[in-house]
């Protein structure tokens, strides 16, 4: 079986060769990689794929520049999942978009009366669950009696910032679920000094990903009310991937679902105070205009409202 492998290693070598190149001349396949070549030959698609790269670079009348042809690849195999949420970028692309990347820490904060208002714009790095904290701890100080947390325009990004901050509000373990192809796993920390004060969170259509774990779980456990619209319902998680031409993979790897078992996947999460609004968030200077000013933004007027008729223990009070 072994010379078999080796037989069909250097097969896949010679396949792929655009000269005439000696044996010893070839380069050394990378171990890991044995298998993938060995599946490639033992399939018609697979064999399919070398010979049209053969060909092109030897026969074509044209250019057949050959990192051009394996990008193309690279772009047809993820385009053939059909999943939105897989995707190729190249090194300009990946550079692009680290440049183009919003600023992950920030948490931008401000009061309305005595609510405390947060807003998270993404969960892009590992530090936004603690500022998130650093900042609500900070608000808490000065007597807030409700906490507005706006998670509208929030595209998601690492588990790690969503779970902290539940973890600021819920002492529960289980915050919710994970499955990747291995199995089932719960999430969740578990805080005895959860914040208890009345909380309202934010969501829109672009509401997403870590963003709606957060939402998700505060909601089904009771602990906050949603405001806005239907969120984006993106139930998956993905990881990157670095390939060796400086691209990424961005490569969906899991799935999650909600302490309660139900998945949000192409369903989103519905807010329990309904408002139909275009997405206009208020600078945190003008926050307290909201209270006289509601259509300045009604979703955010509207938890306003509403956390003001709570005691501090979320009960609501006799007008």
């Amino acid at each position: 079986m072994r010379s078999r492998v080796r037989i069909l290693l250097l097969a896949a070598a010679l396949v792929v060769t655009t000269g005439p190149l000696a044996a010893s001349a070839q380069p050394a396949i990378d171990p890991r990689y044995e298998v993938i070549v060995v599946d490639l030959l033992a399939s018609p698609e697979g064999r399919a794929l070398l010979e049209a790269f053969r060909s092109l670079r030897r026969d074509y009348l044209g250019e057949a520049d050959a990192a051009r042809l394996l990008e193309g690849a690279l772009r047809g195999m993820v385009d053939a999942l059909g999943d939105p949420y897989v995707t190729y970028l190249d090194a300009d692309e990946v550079a692009a978009d680290r440049r183009e990347a919003r600023d992950p820490d920030v948490v931008e904060v401000g009061l309305i009366g005595d609510l405390a208002y947060l807003r998270l714009p993404s969960f892009d790095s590992e530090r936004a669950g603690e500022r998130f904290t650093t900042e609500l701890e900070r608000l808490l100080e000065g007597g807030v009696t409700g906490v507005i947390m706006d998670l509208r325009g929030n595209p998601g990004g690492l588990l790690l910032g969503g779970l902290q901050v539940l973890d600021v509000f819920l002492s529960e373990v289980v915050l919710g679920y994970r499955a990747t192809r291995f199995g089932q796993v719960p999430m969740g920390f578990a805080n005895p000094r959860a914040v208890e004060l009345p909380l309202a969170v934010l969501i829109d259509r672009d509401t997403a990903s870590t963003a709606e774990i957060v939402a998700g779980a505060l909601q089904t456990k009771g602990r906050a009310r949603l405001y806005g619209e239907v969120s984006a319902g993106k139930g998956v998680g993905q990881s990157t991937v670095p390939l060796s031409d400086g691209g990424e993979l961005r490569l969906v790897t899991f799935i999650w679902a909600l302490p309660d078992g139900r998945s949000v996947d192409g369903w989103g999460l519905t807010p329990d105070v309904p408002v139909r609004w275009p997405t206009v968030i208020v600078d945190p200077a003008e926050l307290a205009q909201v209270v006289e000013r509601p259509d300045l933004d009604p979703v955010l007027a509207a938890a306003v409202r509403d956390l003001g008729r709570l005691d501090s223990a979320g009960t609501p009070l006799v007008p």
